[in-house]
């Protein structure tokens, strides 16, 4: 072959395109759903984990709401519910006729003596947002004579005592550690701590006697 005929047949691989391969185009319409079918599942899937996450944080957060003062494991003592967004039931006094009554809206029960006090015409049952139960005593007057208090105020006292009286003694009295308030001679306040409960009685227009008082103490429970 001379040079004129390589010459030609090279100018001919040369002048022939190479045609590479080219991928079909998809059908618009399957590429479009392909596209957009995944997505609302997706959205819906994100939007149940996110519903479930709440929940379990809401869960969380009323438990640690029903815990307070309880963080080192010891029996919870406020036992009024609150969401985690701050809701729950209005802390209110509710006065009620009976005991029975009182029991019911407190959750716990309060055992006293029939009669703690001499004198008395009348009497009132209270409770607090379920933490406190109480019974107020009233003469001829409406005149209130004496309160016993039980709480579950996670060992606080019940009242804080805020008058200044002339003796503060911490006496014992069976198995509790009792404060005393009073004019030296007779006692005024009485407040202790048992178990998950705190007690209190005030005798405000006739102080008791020591001894009348620590009899009281031992009645109530």
């Amino acid at each position: 072959m001379d040079q004129e005929e390589k010459k030609e047949q090279s100018e001919e691989v040369q002048e022939t395109p190479v045609k590479e391969p080219v991928a079909e185009a998809p059908d618009n319409k399957e590429t479009a759903a392909e596209g957009k079918d995944p997505q609302p599942a997706k959205k819906k899937s994100i939007t149940i984990y996110l519903l479930i996450a709440a929940a379990l944080v809401v869960g969380i957060l009323t438990v640690r709401q029903l815990n307070v003062g309880s963080s080192s494991g010891e029996q919870a003592c406020n036992v009024t519910s609150h969401s985690a967004f701050g809701q729950g039931p209005q802390q209110v006094w509710m006065d009620l006729d009976t005991a029975d009554g009182a029991e019911a809206g407190a959750k716990f029960s309060f055992d006293v003596p029939d009669d703690p006090i001499q004198g008395y015409a009348s009497k009132k049952y209270r409770v607090y947002s379920l933490q406190i139960y109480e019974i107020q005593y009233f003469n001829d007057s409406d005149e209130e004579i004496m309160r016993l208090s039980k709480g579950k105020v996670c060992g606080n006292p019940v009242y804080d005592v805020n008058e200044k009286y002339k003796s503060t003694n911490i006496v014992t009295v069976g198995d509790h550690e009792v404060t005393e308030y009073g004019d030296g001679t007779g006692v005024s306040i009485a407040e202790w701590v048992s178990g998950d409960y705190s007690y209190f009685i005030a005798a405000w227009k006739e102080p008791l006697s020591k001894e009348a008082m620590e009899k009281l103490i031992l009645q109530v429970q």
